[in-house]
């Protein structure tokens, strides 16, 4: 392909994974159990252009069980798309960093949300971008998804993503769950407010959005400035609202939102409490 040329290849994939070898050590009083080494899998794409496949995986992976349930995760993989891709061995390879967003042990059983972002690679995938989410329990799953960006990176403008900050506070503004959901890339990392459960996938985005929007009659987000750095823009903001009993109440507060090249939001803090806001009787 043209290197020059900008392709994004949405994808499903399936898989499982197992650590072939490395270095575990444990501490009882109080627990702590960390492990790290190489990792080798299976997987099975399906691209939304049609075209199926399965690669082996290799990896290199960190992780630790600590008695507070503040588990973490995190490595690099690389994937061998030569073998989807039938070229010769080594020379489509595709590469991802990738962290746990949730990582719980019930018993035996293991539970690991993790996000990824593709780092390049070589051959097709050389320059690659984009994302991929996969939840797997016990090392197997079968919702992984996610978006490959091939081509020469666009240029983003800080206008661009200040545009794309304020399409953002207008979806706010819209009373829709669904047109908010639709500013968040499917990988997607949401904390907001600061400190509440971050949803797991659409379904549980845009049922933050009906939670609260369905508490007023009508409501939104209005921008006071917007600062950008890069793909980061940090907003200062005021909501305003008329409640159910027809009350006008207002709000304050900062978000910060990291977008992808495709003014998608891959994540977003937002730093406010829902107990101080202000009612106009």
């Amino acid at each position: 392909m043209n290197m020059n040329a900008q392709e994004t290849l949405k994808f499903k994939v399936i898989g499982g994974y197992q650590f072939a070898e490395g270095y575990a050590m444990q501490n009882n009083e109080p627990l702590v159990y960390a492990q790290a080494g190489q990792l080798t899998g299976s997987w099975h794409w399906e691209f939304e252009n049609g075209k199926k496949g399965n690669t082996h995986i290799n990896g290199a992976t960190a992780n630790r069980v600590l008695y507070n349930g503040e588990n973490e995760l995190m490595g690099t993989m690389k994937i061998n798309m030569f073998e989807f891709e039938g070229s010769a061995s080594g020379s489509d390879l595709l590469f991802l960093s990738y962290k746990a967003q949730e990582f719980t042990v019930e018993g035996s059983k293991v539970t690991i949300k993790v996000s990824g972002e593709f780092t390049g690679g070589t051959g097709k995938y050389q320059g690659a971008r984009g994302w991929l989410t996969v939840t797997s329990i016990n090392g197997f799953f079968d919702d992984g998804e996610g978006e490959i960006y091939l081509g020469k990176a666009p240029k983003i403008t800080k206008e661009k993503v200040r545009q794309w900050t304020e399409d953002y506070f207008k979806a706010t503004q819209s009373g829709d769950a669904e047109t908010w959901a639709n500013s968040f890339a499917g990988n997607a990392y949401i904390n907001d407010p600061y400190g509440s459960p971050a949803p797991n996938n659409r379904e549980e985005i845009v049922q933050v959005g009906q939670n609260f929007m369905s508490a007023f009659k009508k409501a939104g987000l209005y921008p006071d400035y917007i600062f950008v750095d890069g793909l980061i823009a940090t907003s200062k903001w005021t909501g305003r609202g008329i409640t159910k009993e027809g009350d006008q109440v207002t709000f304050e507060g900062i978000n910060v939102t990291t977008y992808n090249e495709k003014g998608q939001i891959t994540s977003h803090i937002g730093y406010w409490d829902p107990t101080k806001m202000k009612v106009e009787k």
